[in-house]
């Protein structure tokens, strides 16, 4: 599973991987089928490069025989990463990017870049313009993205304002808020904030001990947009002592809640899943809540303008002047 810091592109016979933090670096090719990617290897790392590969040795620095190609694919990958892993969130301010945009581009660059795919050579492989038409495109529908408008004002108070809360005459014992692991459930189905996930122990006029857990929604997922029931996510609660609950999660208004007895003693740990989604490699652990916060700020340097290898994709200058 590539993670949050790799642009990825499946190319013919294998893959390509850029790293998300360095635009002007060569990209690392996986080959598995090396007759296949005998196609392109030339265009992206020069003809010696694919001798190179023929005879079984490494391929060597790259001497590109077709620049504009290697910016045209680079562009592709970023795209590709940006559905996957943009952080769109109102509680940070950093604005969805819109799914139709984002759709119509990658599709412009796969046309591009049709030789990687083993495609005939398309275009003159010139320099991308970034800065084309921003009109519709009609509607967009992906598997798991959910298509959101661009310019929802930020709000800071977000997490808690959208926190369960208590009732009646329920007393509240504890209450804190956490974040969500990305690689967990699909982009547009949470709010990417490390604030998103609100909690809170309740005892009833009963005696009974609650654990009531609200998640924000991904910007313009309200309940009045049906999800279908593939995309519903689940909670999962764990005690101090290892005992843990699964809860399901409803759309009310614009968060995910739910609620459950409380699993065990000592402190709370939760984590936000889509049964459906494979679980990551590795636990969600400090490197991960600061690979996402490093996300973050590339979100919010590219929506500044600050000066990159890479020019701004349509959907994130329509996300920077709509904000």
């Amino acid at each position: 599973m590539a993670g949050a810091d790799s642009a990825v592109l499946e190319v013919a016979g294998g893959h390509l991987t850029w790293t998300v933090w360095d635009g002007a670096a060569d990209p690392v090719a996986v080959l598995d089928d090396l007759p296949a990617a005998q196609g392109w290897l030339w265009a992206l790392y020069g003809e010696a490069a694919a001798l190179r590969a023929a005879a079984g040795e490494p391929l060597g620095p790259a001497v590109p025989a077709l620049p504009g190609l290697v910016r045209a694919a680079r562009r592709l990958a970023y795209a590709h990463w940006a559905a996957r892993w943009w952080p769109a969130s109102v509680i940070d301010g950093i604005p969805p990017l819109d799914d139709r945009l984002l759709a119509a581009e990658i599709a412009e660059l796969e046309q591009e870049c049709e030789l990687l795919s083993g495609g005939e050579e398309h275009g003159a492989y010139g320099e991308h313009e970034a800065y084309g038409d921003h009109g519709a495109y009609g509607e967009h529908e992906d598997g798991g993205a959910v298509t959101s408008p661009v310019g929802t004002p930020p709000r800071t108070d977000y997490a808690l304002a959208a926190g369960p809360g208590a009732s009646g005459s329920a007393r509240v014992l504890a209450r804190g808020t956490a974040g969500t692991d990305w690689r967990r459930v699909p982009p547009g189905l949470l709010d990417a904030s490390e604030q998103a996930l609100s909690w809170e122990i309740v005892r009833s006029a009963t005696r009974r001990t609650e654990v009531a857990v609200s998640v924000v929604a991904g910007a313009g997922l309200t309940d009045r947009v049906p999800v279908p029931a593939r995309l519903l996510p689940r909670a999962t609660v764990t005690a101090a002592d290892g005992s843990t609950v699964e809860v399901p999660l409803r759309l009310t208004d614009d968060s995910w809640t739910g609620t459950t007895e409380l699993p065990g003693a000592g402190p709370l740990t939760f984590a936000v899943h889509l049964p459906a989604f494979p679980d990551p490699p590795t636990p969600d652990d400090a490197a991960q809540r600061a690979l996402r916060e490093r996300v973050r700020a590339l979100a919010r340097a590219r929506l500044a303008g600050a000066p990159s290898d890479l020019a701004p994709l349509r959907a994130e200058r329509a996300a920077e002047q709509g904000y």
